[in-house]
């Protein structure tokens, strides 16, 4: 009986320092997640190209602009979405959005040599106008607006 006893309190004692051990790093998380800060997330989550196209030409488009992007300006700290719409007529149309506002819209032929040259174009144009715009952001007062009313 005793044989039976001794073991079955190792195997307790045991469980329950695995137990307190596991509450213990739950409390060192979440003094860990307390002290970070939330606006450090999303400075991190930033500076991507969202690749939103169907087509191989919309592709080829999203990943010249986002070379151009990363080797001219690996610093830009804004995001961009690219999308497409492929029409058989007219070819693909293809636009970017930066903050919900459409920056760049073209119909763009599955034929066209220049692709390279014309993601390139785009991507100096975008980057000129978000510069402008947080430049115009800082310089606008709007203290009596709320954020949905800009």
């Amino acid at each position: 009986m005793k044989a039976i006893v001794f073991p079955t309190l190792i195997t307790l004692l045991s469980f329950s320092s695995l137990i307190a051990a596991q509450e213990n790093d739950g409390e060192a998380l979440e003094e860990m997640s307390s002290q970070s800060d939330s606006g450090q997330i999303e400075d991190e989550i930033s500076g991507f190209n969202v690749d939103q196209t169907i087509t191989r030409t919309g592709h080829d488009f999203a990943r010249f602009m986002s070379e151009y992007r990363n080797l001219n300006y690996p610093d830009s700290t804004y995001n961009l979405t690219i999308q497409e719409r492929p029409s058989a007529r007219w070819g693909n149309l293809i636009w970017v959005t930066y903050n919900n506002k459409t920056v760049f819209r073209q119909f763009i032929s599955p034929s066209t040599n220049n692709i390279r040259e014309v993601a390139e174009q785009t991507s100096k144009a975008i980057h000129e106008m978000v510069l402008k715009e947080k430049v115009r952001e800082a310089l606008t007062d709007h203290f009596d607006l709320g954020k949905d009313e800009l």
